[in-house]
């Protein structure tokens, strides 16, 4: 199980997709909880549902968005997470048996995952912003990456991309958009590679002068990965560690403005479709954020919607 996804690109934290940068010497922190549920994965190409694999998970997420001179814009964020497996004790994927890995006992098992640091740069034009990326994904120490109940693939991960905003109060009140395109490619690994697309786009709008609506969708779309019969000639006890799948999530969520520097809010994300391994899963997340160094302003507490292999 790979949670890289559902806790980094997923968490209630606004940095993940807009391009706006905070002032230099200001910039906001944010902790999010969530609750991830895998009830099962889309197997094969045709994206077969199954309910293999099942795992409940809970994380607490906390992320660091500072501004700093030249438009730049740095971003932090490191998550805790604790998992257990819920499946049988043996299924198979397309006839392949498959068995439990070590931390698939019934039990909760936790540990920090994995840092990610990722630097942008904003372009403003008017009433739109765009902003190159580059980011990088280190683990912070030696974990099992074998089963379903795991912190983490263990892999370095490097993405490059852009991310782009609007501000759409003409049309919406206090509205905005945003997305984000990111390719990301992971260490080979045993000579396996792993190699995809992030998309991520989310609109919001405010209810009143407190509260604001947004509606989140996000893909994962492979270009390069293993097939079933190199995970099983690697050796498919190991093979939740090299999976690369292609899924397509939806979701929605509240923002709540407790103070001019002080944000809540909660998130739903569902998975809809996917292949190749993609978990069949649904997140819930809820997230503070405070703005550091002055009122920083907060286009949106964006959830990029992911959480599959």
């Amino acid at each position: 199980m790979w949670l890289v996804a559902a806790v980094l690109h997923a968490a209630a934290v606004p940095a993940r997709a807009q391009p706006w940068v905070p002032p230099p010497g200001e910039g906001t922190v944010s902790v999010t909880y969530q609750n991830y549920y895998v009830k099962g994965h889309w197997v094969g190409a045709e994206g077969i549902q199954t309910d293999n694999g099942g795992t409940h998970s809970k994380s607490l997420a906390a992320e660091v968005d500072w501004g700093l001179p030249g438009s730049f814009g740095l971003t932090v964020g490191l998550p805790f997470i604790a998992s257990k497996y819920t499946g049988s004790s043996v299924y198979f994927v397309n006839g392949q048996k498959t068995t439990p890995g070590p931390l698939d006992d019934g039990s909760y098992h936790s540990a920090f995952q994995d840092l990610h640091v990722e630097g942008r740069r904003m372009i403003e034009f008017g009433r739109v912003a765009v902003a190159p990326l580059a980011g990088i994904t280190i683990p912070t120490h030696e974990y099992v990456t074998q089963g379903e109940a795991v912190p983490g693939r263990h892999r370095t991960e490097f993405e490059i991309g852009a991310s782009a905003g609007a501000d759409i109060s003409m049309w919406l009140p206090s509205g905005y958009v945003q997305g984000r395109y990111a390719l990301a490619a992971a260490e080979k690994t045993d000579g396996l590679p792993s190699v995809r697309s992030h998309i991520d786009v989310e609109v919001g709008s405010s209810v009143i002068s407190r509260l604001g609506l947004r509606g989140l969708a996000s893909w994962q779309i492979r270009y390069d990965g293993p097939t079933q019969q190199e995970l099983i000639n690697h050796g498919w006890t190991t093979h939740d560690r090299f999976v690369v799948s292609n899924y397509f999530n939806l979701g929605g969520g509240v923002t709540i403005r407790l103070r001019p520097s002080t944000q809540l809010s909660g998130t739903w994300v569902s998975a809809i479709s996917g292949n190749l391994g993609a978990h069949r899963a649904q997140l819930l997340a809820v997230g503070v954020t405070w703005s550091l160094g002055g009122e920083s302003a907060v286009k949106g507490l964006g959830a990029s919607a992911t959480g599959s292999k």
